[in-house]
């Protein structure tokens, strides 16, 4: 009984060293319904931003930025991909609410109500946001390669709503 019990133990050490390159490339809590849940999000809500005016659509931005963080908080192993998407998000938070122009009303969309800003700030936020989306872009892909490998998605479709603004 003692040699067997000694058997099954080195064959438990010799499979955990034999799979441990695959199990370190291998992490359960990524999915691709997870990744695909996250970009379906985004891009509807940027579809909805397209249809207003361009005004109102970093408010919109933001909004679908909100809305995208929260899917994206439900898989904690997205955390790094969570971070870089509240960065813009706060950036946009902060630049809306120094640029609003109280002048225009509010509009609604995707299911809230969004606030217009400045014509005057346009040209700037232009420029923040392309850095911001460039920055969490390059932080999402600079990860390990498997979170490159569910991240990547999420990225491209960052990096395309960057069209909405030009």
């Amino acid at each position: 009984m003692k040699m067997f019990k000694r058997l099954r133990g080195v064959a438990a050490v010799l499979t955990f060293a034999v799979a441990q390159p695959v199990l370190a490339e291998t992490d359960y809590g990524f999915s691709n319904q997870q990744t695909k849940r996250t970009v379906d999000t985004f891009t509807y809500g940027i579809e909805q931003c397209a249809t207003v005016d361009v005004v109102y659509r970093l408010d919109c931005l933001r909004q679908t930025y909100s809305q995208t963080v929260r899917v994206i908080s439900k898989a904690s192993v997205y955390w790094e991909a969570e971070v870089a998407l509240t960065r813009v998000n706060r950036g946009l938070y902060s630049f809306v609410r120094a640029n609003m122009d109280a002048e225009v009303g509010r509009a609604r969309v995707n299911g809230g109500r969004i606030k217009a800003v400045t014509e005057e700030s346009l040209p700037q936020a232009r420029a923040q946001y392309m850095a911001a989306v460039d920055r969490a872009a390059e932080e999402m892909r600079s990860g390990s390669s498997v979170e490159a490998r569910y991240f990547e998605p999420i990225a491209e479709a960052i990096l395309a709503s960057k069209e909405l603004l030009q």
